[in-house]
């Protein structure tokens, strides 16, 4: 079974992605402030990162910073959420090593299928 963290601090954000993930059948690891992300990660070590752009403690654009600098984070498949829609922010954060940046609110659909395809499954939307 692949799993996802989650690093995001908005519970109600946490449980719609655990209620999806966990129904699609992935385990599920949350973090909800930014410190302890990558320590989490090494722990843990999650298939794929689901993370908010707003975090406490370290930001999302800081933490994809720490992961391309780290090689045991480099190469992990990263999807940021953020409310900040703006092309600029977006473009920065796929610079920074996104795979992809969703605005929210966003479909749970298309996000469960894009999840699929960095995991190397079929996806269907």
């Amino acid at each position: 079974m692949k799993t996802i963290l989650i690093a995001d601090d908005d519970p109600v954000m946490v449980k719609l992605l655990e209620f999806n993930l966990r129904r699609a059948g992935y385990a599920t690891v949350v973090c909800v402030e930014g410190l302890s992300v990558c320590e989490r990660m090494r722990t843990s070590q999650p298939d794929l990162v689901i993370l908010d752009m707003m975090l406490p403690g370290r930001s999302g654009l800081e933490l994809l910073h720490d992961f391309k600098a780290d090689p045991a984070l480099a190469a992990l498949p990263v999807v940021v959420v953020t409310s900040q829609g703006k092309n600029s922010t977006q473009e920065e954060l796929l610079g920074a090593g996104a795979r992809n940046v969703f605005t929210k609110p966003f479909s749970p659909t298309i996000l469960m299928a894009r999840l699929r395809e960095l995991l190397g499954e079929t996806a269907t939307v």
